[in-house]
């Protein structure tokens, strides 16, 4: 369900276009919900626990955080270049943090998150080819 707002986004820029006089921007509304969700992704590395793993979890989660706030500013061209990397890098993130990589390649949760994060990057790209 968090990929649909992605998809309608893409789907209405070529339904209505970017028209400035229109009252929904689908280019503004793909950035804002990408910073929105790489944010929330990142804030899954808090950690009730104060070892000094989830601390420093805490502190990257912040950096990831400021990283994705900072694109809200940027020409939409170069955010959809680098909050794809934002999403691989949160990803790489959580495996390094991660006590037991063993079981990691067949962890329901992980494969759930490479094949979201690959999807994500996918839309991205369809959007920085279609727009640019």
């Amino acid at each position: 369900m968090g990929l649909l707002p992605f998809i309608i986004c893409l789907w209405l820029f070529k339904l209505i276009g970017n028209d400035p006089e229109q009252l929904f921007n689908p280019q503004q509304a793909f950035q804002f919900y990408s910073v929105i969700i790489l944010t929330f992704l990142a804030g899954t590395l808090w950690r009730k626990e104060s070892n000094t793993i989830y601390s420093s979890a805490q502190i990257i989660s912040n950096l990831f955080c400021l990283y994705a706030y900072i694109w809200l500013f940027m020409p939409l061209f170069y955010t959809l270049i680098f909050l794809p990397l934002g999403y691989v890098g949160l990803l790489a993130t959580e495996y390094l943090l991660l006590q037991d990589r063993k079981t990691v390649t067949t962890s329901q949760y992980f494969i759930m998150r490479l094949t979201l994060t690959t999807a994500v990057v996918v839309l991205h790209a369809i959007a920085l080819l279609a727009w640019f």
